[in-house]
């Protein structure tokens, strides 16, 4: 089985560059558009670009707290194999988990960002003793893709 989020996170690269040009064009349209400088306004163009500030601050620290992560997971014949990495602009860093399906142990789903979003934490045998991985954020997997690996990785899972 195979489960890939490419096309999700091209929607959130799409999605904070849509934001990121609005915020850019309707600050100097506010700045240079003549709306709001009647004598008895509430709200000068000052306010409006404050307010217009907020919003773009806050949608982005929404996305940074949701850790979206590029995932990809597909189980051969002996391995299962989880790539993924930050969708963030910074961080260049991919990462990878190859575990061979006799020492995979058992995996836990914990719920983060005001348990919306998920993460996957993976427990794999070495030398004898439990190892788990750091969590890897599935905030921008699918449900039904989330189900399929959870139902994947119980059928694995040692009882």
């Amino acid at each position: 089985m195979k489960i890939d989020n490419q096309r999700n996170i091209y929607r959130i690269w799409l999605r904070k560059l849509t934001i990121t040009i609005i915020f850019i064009l309707s600050i100097p349209s506010v700045i240079f558009l003549n709306i709001l400088n009647g004598p008895d306004a509430i709200l000068t163009k000052y306010h409006v670009i404050i307010a217009i500030s907020a919003i773009y601050i806050i949608i982005s620290v929404i996305g940074v707290l949701r850790s979206p992560y590029y995932f990809h997971f597909h189980d051969t014949t002996d391995m299962l194999v989880f790539r993924f990495y930050p969708a963030s602009l910074f961080n260049h860093k991919k990462n990878s988990i190859e575990i061979p399906i006799q020492h995979f142990v058992k995996f836990e789903i914990e719920k983060f960002f005001f348990g919306r979003d998920e993460k996957l934490v993976l427990y794999q045998n070495y030398r004898q003793k439990l190892l788990n991985y750091p969590p890897i954020s599935l905030s921008a997997v699918n449900k039904d893709d989330i189900d399929r690996l959870k139902i994947v990785l119980t059928r694995y899972a040692k009882k």
